[in-house]
C-alpha cells in the first residue's frame, strides 16, 4: 500500500499564530528562542495535524515493540528536555530513506518502511537512535529560530528527518544548516547505540544500501539531506573514535515478527476511519 498524494509536509509560522502567540524572535550562533514550553505547545499541534494527515498503525505489538526499544536507547540518551511520544504510520516521508519524522516537543512518528527497509533489530535502532539525537538537540525549533522562508520562521518541511520537499524554495543556508544537523545526529547516533549495545556499524551499512533521493526528486544541490559519501564519512569517523568492542547480536524473532505485522497490515491494511488507521483483525 502506497502512501497517499499528500506528502507530510508543512511550512508553519512557528505555528504560533494558530495558538494566538508571536513566533519567537531569531537568535543568533545557532541558539534556542523558543522555551520548553513553547515547543511542547508547538508539538502538540503539529502532531495533532500530522495524525488526521496520515493513516496511523495502530497495532499493540508494533507499537510496543517501538515504545520498548526507544526506552532503551533513551537511557543512553542524556539531556532530552521532553517525553517522548511515539506513533507508526503508514505514509512516509521519504520513500527513500523512511528516517522517521520527528517534531517538536518530543513528537516521533516511524514510517512503516522503515520496518520493512530496515534489515535486522540494529539497523531499525540507529535509524530510531538518529531521531532521537534530534529531539535531544531540539533540531527543529534551533533551526527555525534562524531559518526562514519570505519572513515566515520554518519550523519543518516533511517533519523533521528524511524531507524531500521537491518544488519548496528553501534559502541555501537553511539547508547547509540542515545538512550539518544531520550529520550531527549521525555523529551522536553513534555513541548513544554503542552504550545502548547497539552496533554501531549497522547504521553505516543502512546508509550504504538505501537511496538518497528517489528518482526525479529535487537535485542534490537542493536537498535537505547530506549526500551518502559525506553520511559514510562522517558516521565511520564517528566509530573509529569507540572502543574496540564485540556487540552481542540481537535476537531475529521479535523484530522479524513486527515487521511481518507490519508488512500484512500494509499489504491486507483493515481500516478504521476516526481516526484513519490500520490495525490487525482481533483473533476471537
Amino acid at each position: 500500500m502506497k502512501a497517499s498524494g499528500h506528502r507530510v509536509a508543512i511550512l508553519l509560522l512557528a505555528g504560533m499564530s494558530a495558538m494566538g502567540q508571536q513566533p519567537p524572535a531569531h537568535a543568533q550562533n545557532g541558539d534556542n528562542s523558543y522555551s520548553i514550553e513553547q515547543e511542547a505547545a508547538l508539538g502538540k499541534q503539529l502532531a495533532a495535524e500530522l495524525r488526521e494527515r496520515t493513516v496511523s498503525i495502530d497495532s499493540p505489538a508494533v507499537l510496543n515493540y517501538v515504545t520498548n526499544l526507544a526506552r532503551k536507547i533513551a537511557a543512553y540518551l542524556p539531556d532530552v528536555k521532553f517525553p517522548l511520544t511515539f506513533g507508526v504510520i503508514a505514509d512516509d516521508p521519504c520513500d527513500t530513506v523512511h528516517e522517521p519524522a520527528v517534531l517538536p516537543g518530543g513528537y516521533v512518528f516511524v514510517p512503516a518502511g522503515l520496518f520493512l527497509a530496515a534489515q535486522g533489530e540494529d539497523e531499525f535502532a540507529g535509524m530510531l537512535t538518529h531521531a532521537m539525537e534530534h529531539v535531544a538537540q531540539r533540531d527543529g525549533t534551533r533551526l527555525a529560530t534562524n531559518g526562514t522562508i519570505a519572513g515566515i520562521p520554518l519550523i519543518f518541511v516533511s517533519g523533521w528527518g528524511g524531507g524531500c520537499p521537491s518544488g519548496l524554495a528553501i534559502p541555501m543556508g537553511f539547508l547547509a544548516s540542515r545538512r550539518s544537523a544531520e550529520l550531527e545526529a549521525d555523529v551522536l547516533a553513534v555513541g548513544t547505540m554503542a552504550r545502548a549495545g547497539f552496533d554501531p556499524r549497522a547504521l553505516v551499512h543502512y546508509v550504504e544500501r538505501v537511496p538518497v533521493r528517489p528518482k526525479g526528486s529535487v537535485s542534490a544541490v537542493f536537498s535537505p539531506l547530506p549526500g551518502r559519501e559525506p553520511r559514510l564519512a562522517t558516521l565511520s569517523a564517528a566509530i573509529e573514535k569507540l572502543p574496540s568492542v564485540e556487540y552481542a547480536a540481537a535476537p531475529p524473532d521479535e523484530f522479524a515478527a513486527v515487521r511481518q505485522e507490519v508488512r500484512r497490515l500494509m499489504e491486507q491494511p483493515v481500516r478504521s476511519d476516526s481516526p484513519p488507521s490500520l490495525l490487525r483483525k482481533k483473533l476471537r
